[in-house]
């Protein structure tokens, strides 16, 4: 009896652990992305991407994956979409710029006119081949690098800061980095030329007053500025190195103007935009050496894959403890 006693014990933990069997799979399966998005991607990517910024770079091919331009004091006024156009030698020069420029001290200002001859700029060659280069950022300015980045690669950049004074002496600095579509960029475009061409908010210190907002809400009113997906903003920073993987090519369409590519923007930035954390003019040239590396991905996931994903997750947070609960009220009540 006592053999018979104990048989029946193991049956009947055995028939317990079966009866659980299929919500511990289902438990797994739930946890499983997030299990694989911790131990697994940021470890091997973020590997990958910083061994490629030092290796198999080649020289922009310029104007053709790759524009330099610039916003410097001297660009007096203030952009705005709809002023007029004018055309000088077939370039497109929006607003007061034509009235020419302000002279700057040559010590602090490495750049050169036509990088600030802001027009309608080429299409650019999407981004497939790595690629190094040097820019050099006036005080109180901002350089530009203006890419089309592939939705087929995995893009890596690498940006490391040096500066150096009005008497050639190298000295440490720190700039803002950031990365801009296109409609983000004109909006940071417009608040460069308002600031340093009289717009009313910077002459009453409205600017000021509202810099601590959140990059959330930067982006709903005319004094605001933001970044691409809010988060690719690198402040006070003597160097910085983040990647970027597209769901898909950056392509608007509009009534007006059909269907446009956007491009992006690579911005260091020496000047007080009016952001509570970002670095003020370094009084120096800064010298910004960077890399652009590319890596060619496998496999690219539709976008819906995020949204299916959390319908998932959701769903799975839902049943999980009712197929628990479902199972625990049901011990012991079915038969032999």
């Amino acid at each position: 009896m006592m053999v018979m006693s104990k048989d029946l014990g193991r049956l009947s933990r055995f028939m317990v652990r079966r009866a659980e069997l299929p919500s511990v799979v289902g438990l797994c399966l739930v946890l499983a992305p997030f299990l694989l998005a911790f131990v697994h991607l940021p470890t091997n990517v973020a590997a990958a991407g910083v061994e490629a910024c030092g290796s198999d770079l080649e020289e922009p091919r310029w104007n053709s994956t790759v524009e330099r331009l610039a916003l410097t004091p001297a660009m007096t006024g203030y952009y705005s979409p709809y002023e007029e156009v004018w055309y000088d030698e077939d370039v497109a020069v929006y607003g007061d710029a034509k009235e020419g420029p302000s002279e700057l001290d040559p010590s602090l200002h490495p750049e050169e006119p036509w990088m600030t001859a802001w027009g309608q700029g080429a299409r650019l060659s999407p981004l497939s081949t790595s690629l190094s280069t040097v820019i050099g950022v006036g005080n109180d300015s901002a350089g530009v690098l203006r890419l089309n980045l592939s939705a087929e690669h995995r893009t890596t950049f690498c940006v490391s800061l040096t500066g150096m004074d009005a008497d050639g002496n190298v000295v440490p600095v720190t700039a803002d980095v950031y990365l801009m579509t296109d409609v983000e960029f004109d909006r940071y475009r417009s608040s460069y030329q308002k600031s340093h061409g009289g717009g009313w908010w910077y002459d009453w210190g409205v600017g000021e007053l509202l810099s601590e907002r959140a990059p959330e809400l930067r982006r709903y009113d005319p004094l605001g500025w933001t970044t691409y997906r809010d988060v690719h903003a690198y402040e006070g920073v003597d160097g910085v190195t983040f990647s970027l993987s597209l769901d898909r090519p950056e392509v608007r369409t509009s009534f007006v103007e059909g269907e446009s590519w956007d491009s992006f923007h690579l911005v260091v930035d020496t000047w007080d935009n009016g952001h509570g954390s970002d670095a003020v003019a370094a009084q120096a040239i800064v010298y910004a050496d960077v890399a652009v590396a590319t890596i060619p991905r496998s496999f690219v996931m539709p976008p819906a894959t995020v949204a299916l994903v959390m319908m998932v997750l959701r769903g799975g947070m839902v049943a999980v403890p009712v197929v628990l609960q479902h199972r625990y009220a049901n011990l012991g009540l079915e038969g032999p």
